[in-house]
C-alpha cells in the first residue's frame, strides 16, 4: 500500500493531518471491507457513552478485531480507507488525533461525513474502513 500527497499547498495540508490524497493498494490479495462499527466494548456488547475519547477509541478497537478476524494483519493500521459518519463536525480533530495516536505513520484515504442521526441511539459515531489482505507468494 503506498499513500501519496498531490504536490503543493492541499498535499501538505492533508499529510499534515495524516490523511493521504490517495492510496494505492496492490490487487495480489482481498479486499476487506467492515460495516459501520460504533462504540461497543468488545466483551459485553455495551455502549461506551462516557466520553467522546472512549467512543471513538472503542471503534477503533472494533474496527481493528474486525479486520484482524478478517485477516488483515495489520488491523486498522493498515486500512487504506476509512469513512467516519459524525454527529458533529467538532468532534473530527478528536477522532484524527485518536487514530494518530493508535497508528502513528499511518496515513489512509479518509472521507469524514457529518450526518444528522446514528442508527445506534446514543452514539456520536459509525466509522467504515477498507483493507487488503495481501496473498503472499508460496
Amino acid at each position: 500500500m503506498e499513500s501519496q500527497w498531490l504536490p503543493g499547498p492541499v498535499g501538505e495540508m492533508l499529510r499534515s493531518a495524516s490523511i493521504a490524497t490517495t492510496t494505492t493498494v496492490p490487487l495480489t490479495g482481498k479486499l476487506v471491507t467492515t460495516t459501520t462499527h460504533v462504540g461497543l466494548d468488545l466483551e459485553t456488547g455495551a455502549l461506551i457513552t462516557s466520553s467522546v475519547d472512549e467512543e471513538f477509541t472503542a471503534i477503533f478497537v472494533c474496527l481493528d478485531a474486525a479486520l484482524r478476524n478478517a485477516g488483515v494483519e495489520g488491523g486498522v493500521g493498515d486500512a487504506h480507507k476509512i469513512t467516519a459518519y459524525l454527529l458533529n463536525g467538532d468532534d473530527e480533530p478528536t477522532m484524527q488525533r485518536i487514530y494518530r495516536e493508535r497508528y502513528p505513520g499511518r496515513a489512509p484515504a479518509w472521507a469524514t461525513v457529518i450526518v444528522p442521526a446514528i442508527v445506534v441511539p446514543n452514539m456520536r459515531a459509525e466509522v467504515q474502513a477498507e483493507a487488503i489482505v495481501v496473498t503472499r507468494p508460496n
